[in-house]
């Protein structure tokens, strides 16, 4: 355990690092880039559901199918742009962070 004094500096550089350098600070933060890339594949399963879900309900001729796509592809728009503008947000001079992407 470390004294308080130190504790307090330690305190202080991390926020220093975290001011000048978001990306690099991200890379100590605990998230891996294995992780965003789970995100991302999720998403992108995600899409490819709602779509596949639209396309077959339009030629069944399935309302619920039409309808339960269309309510996912809008609550994925919303995920989307939640996720670029957390990315957007995470750096201060707009350049992407690690491991983060804009959709």
């Amino acid at each position: 355990m470390l004294p308080e004094r130190e504790r307090h500096a330690l305190r202080e550089i991390e926020a220093e690092l975290q001011a000048s350098d978001p990306a690099f600070a991200a890379a100590f933060t605990g998230r891996t880039l294995r992780e965003a890339k789970r995100w991302n594949l999720l998403l992108v399963l995600c899409d490819v559901t709602a779509v596949v879900m639209l396309v077959v309900g339009l030629f069944a001729r399935d309302a619920a199918l039409v309808l339960w796509g269309t309510v996912g592809a809008g609550a994925l728009v919303a995920w989307h742009i939640a996720r670029a503008e957390t990315a957007g947000q995470s750096t201060q001079d707009g350049t992407p962070a690690a491991g983060s992407t804009v959709d």
